[in-house]
């Protein structure tokens, strides 16, 4: 990690390798669950427009499950999948992934029933992943699988960043992505990464600055200022914009970002500020109520 300082600003942090341009991957997690089998649709979705190919990683054996009619049936549990699911899903995604337009990913399924979160970031980590994706739940009432992955374990040990999808969220190419973060901590290759992804559907890029607990509140010319000399000269998109958010309460700021920012991607930082507000130390197996667009979390 480097550092470099404008003159009369504070640190402008920057990290020089933690994200890959070229080789593009993107890993979904499966666990048969429906939140997984749609938020592997979104993965596809994104896989065709910036190029990636699609991995597949089964954390859990399909004998491992009880059979039941019309389907199968996680032992100990009342989560419902199609007879032989790993099949289903690839057929599901290929017959969604026959547009002459973009990209068409190559589909890779693997076993990955028997890894720790240590093993699955390893292999993360030695196939260059550029995004992983993983479904969640919205309802915290709801039932849950026999299995969790530690979302939290996994990207505690990667560089790249995770996708969390809501069941309910409809696939679709993103319009307005909005990177939430106190400015004077701002990541210019997260910034980067963002632009990347935004350009292939011509999205909206907000940056909003809230300022952290215990962080005076940036004066609106001073922050703006900020914004154009420390983000706009570095990264060319014209469809990047800057928002100074003064709104203390973090709920009542994010629900102006989905509702009124009309927000349909979310990005934090993992361990940094905003995120711990929101979903709390760990990253939870379902996302609060007023979360209903997929969170980006960048590794930190």
């Amino acid at each position: 990690m480097s550092f470099f300082r404008l003159k009369n600003m504070p640190s402008f942090e920057v990290i020089t390798n933690a994200f890959n341009y070229t080789m593009k991957t993107i890993l979904v997690i499966n666990d048969y669950s429906a939140e997984a089998a749609n938020a592997a649709k979104m993965a596809l979705n994104i896989g065709r427009k910036v190029a990636a190919d699609i991995i597949i990683a089964n954390t859990v054996k399909v004998n491992e499950k009880t059979q039941v009619k019309g389907g199968l049936q996680m032992a100990g549990s009342s989560t419902i999948v199609p007879d032989e699911p790993e099949v289903n899903l690839v057929t599901q995604l290929e017959s969604i992934n026959g547009s002459e337009d973009d990209y068409k990913p190559v589909i890779t399924v693997i076993d990955a029933s028997l890894f720790s979160e240590t093993n699955l970031a390893e292999l993360i980590i030695k196939n260059d992943i550029w995004l992983m994706v993983k479904g969640i739940r919205n309802n915290p009432g709801a039932n849950q699988s026999g299995y969790s992955l530690n979302a939290q374990a996994v990207l505690n040990r990667v560089r790249c960043p995770l996708m969390l999808v809501p069941e309910s969220f409809v696939a679709k190419d993103f319009e307005r992505i909005v990177y939430i973060n106190d400015l004077r901590y701002c990541r210019l290759l997260i910034i980067k990464y963002l632009v990347s992804l935004a350009k292939t559907t011509n999205a909206r890029l907000q940056v909003a600055h809230l300022s952290a607990n215990g962080m005076p509140d940036m004066e609106q010319h001073y922050s703006e200022h900020f914004f154009a000399e420390t983000v706009s000269l570095n990264c060319n998109y014209d469809q990047m914009f800057f928002s100074n958010i003064k709104e203390r309460d973090i709920n009542k700021a994010v629900d102006v970002m989905i509702n009124g920012l009309h927000a349909d991607l979310l990005v934090l930082v993992n361990h940094r500020f905003h995120l711990e507000e929101i979903l709390g130390i760990y990253i939870p197996v379902t996302l609060p109520e007023n979360i209903t667009v997929p969170l980006l979390i960048f590794p930190c």
